[in-house]
């Protein structure tokens, strides 16, 4: 079966069991309750893989969304699949003088008077090679997206919070590679992304600012190299599959939700196992 159909009846909630070789069961509690009615959320690298799946599950809680990216292609498409409750601006996490004039410009996307009550840090990238040969510029442009501008979105995010008197959320997006020895520069930039979610957090709560990470396994997405037509089958992971995007989708909207306002600079890993218990 292939990921396309798998991920149809993931949707239509009746996967149960299959015989096929190397394909897995895979159970996704649909969401029935809009929590995140009356929200508005920003998901940076909102256009595909973890971020467009987070954006889609932040819709059909109730939340309306500005996804942001650097491919404005990507991002119309992306908002035509999610309806009217989506909106996009352009962004690049490494440029850091930008940052007030687009969340300003997000707040806006959806009206004069709106406001942003979550951020969801999602732009991230990987790099390729083994320690004794990454380049610095492969270092640079993982660190810079993954690490840099997850941490000035925060600052930023949280600064524009703080003027305007919101209760918010902020939920960085790091990984199970986060519990691995860090010989790439993904892995350390994911190990900082929990260390520095634990800063911002201690920062911003006495705002009334509940800042978390989520730290997926592997997730079928394009940035792992998966297409619609292959298994979700993978042997390495404990629960031997990749998880969805719909799976990671649905635990954000409950951590970005006052359900989770005393969950405070902690991250939850939604690996299957990966890192966290041996095979």
């Amino acid at each position: 079966m292939s990921l396309k159909n798998t991920l149809k009846k993931v949707r239509r909630g009746i996967i149960k069991t299959f015989k096929a070789k190397n394909v897995v069961p895979v159970y996704v509690q649909k969401e029935n309750n809009n929590i995140l009615d009356g929200k508005t959320a920003l998901i940076t690298g909102g256009a595909s893989g973890i971020g467009f799946g987070i954006a889609k599950a932040f819709v059909n809680a109730g939340c309306k969304v500005v996804i942001a990216g650097r491919n404005e292609i990507k991002l119309k498409n992306a908002c035509s699949k999610l309806g009217d409750s989506c909106k996009y601006i352009t962004l690049d996490v490494s440029d850091v003088p930008s940052m007030d004039a687009k969340i300003l410009e997000a707040s806006k996307a959806f009206g004069e008077n709106g406001q942003l009550d979550i951020l969801v840090n999602s732009a991230g990238t990987h790099g390729d090679g083994h320690f004794v040969n990454v380049t610095e510029e492969t270092f640079d442009s993982v660190i810079t997206t993954n690490l840099k501008g997850t941490y000035f979105m925060c600052q930023k995010v949280g600064n524009y919070m703080i003027k305007n008197k919101i209760k918010g959320h902020i939920l960085n997006i790091s990984s199970s590679s986060a519990l691995k020895p860090a010989w790439t520069p993904y892995e350390v930039s994911k190990w900082g992304v929990c260390g520095m979610t634990k800063g911002a957090a201690s920062a911003l709560i006495k705002h009334d600012i509940v800042v978390n990470a989520l730290g997926p396994g592997p997730v079928a997405t394009e940035m792992l190299g998966r297409s619609e037509e292959d298994t979700l089958y993978m042997p390495e992971v404990p629960a031997k599959r990749y998880a969805v995007t719909e799976e990671i989708g649905q635990m954000a909207v409950y951590m970005a939700s006052d359900f989770c306002n005393l969950v405070v600079g902690d991250t939850l890993y939604i690996s299957g196992g990966s890192g966290i218990i041996k095979n």
